[in-house]
């Protein structure tokens, strides 16, 4: 698998140069004074790019193997140490078995703190774990974060501990 492949698998349904729907409806709820952004199976990097002309420091990551060139694979490495005040995990978290999406949640809380609002979208794809948003939603607020938008397959959370 290679990192084009991925990018003509998934990317090649989505325009490739606009960042997701949501990201560009919502964005307005993410803090106003721009800080570190956590792009969560950034892809071809489209809503990091967006997020970089929002004035955002924007850290990508995807779920790649590591021969070809990503620092961290999703569900088995660590997320960077820092702390971010963006976390997006667009169109990626439905990807990750069960074992993988706890790893990642457990992390998300690690590289988080008070005030950092993070934006979940799913699509029930083919090739998808099934997954179920709720839990996830259910997952972060028994953590301290509060629902600021939700809808079938979308979210935006804020940490307030």
């Amino acid at each position: 698998m290679s990192r084009q492949y991925l990018n003509d698998r998934w990317c090649a349904r989505c325009d490739h140069k606009k960042a997701t729907p949501y990201l560009r409806q919502y964005a307005r709820l993410f803090p106003e004074t721009p800080g570190k952004v956590l792009d969560i199976g950034c892809g071809n990097g489209r809503n990091s790019r967006f997020m970089m002309d929002l004035g955002y420091d924007v850290d990508g990551i995807d779920m790649a193997p590591k021969d070809f060139g990503v620092k961290v694979v999703l569900g088995e490495d660590d997320l960077p140490k820092k702390k971010y005040d963006i976390i997006l995990a667009n169109f990626i978290l439905m990807f990750l078995n069960k074992k993988e999406l706890r790893k990642v949640n457990s992390e998300i809380l690690k590289c988080s703190k008070k005030g950092t609002t993070m934006m979940i979208e799913m699509y029930p794809a083919k090739d998808a774990y099934e997954y179920d948003l709720d839990s996830i939603v259910s997952y972060y607020t028994s953590k301290g974060w509060i629902k600021i938008r939700k809808s079938k397959d979308k979210c935006v959370l804020r940490r307030e501990k």
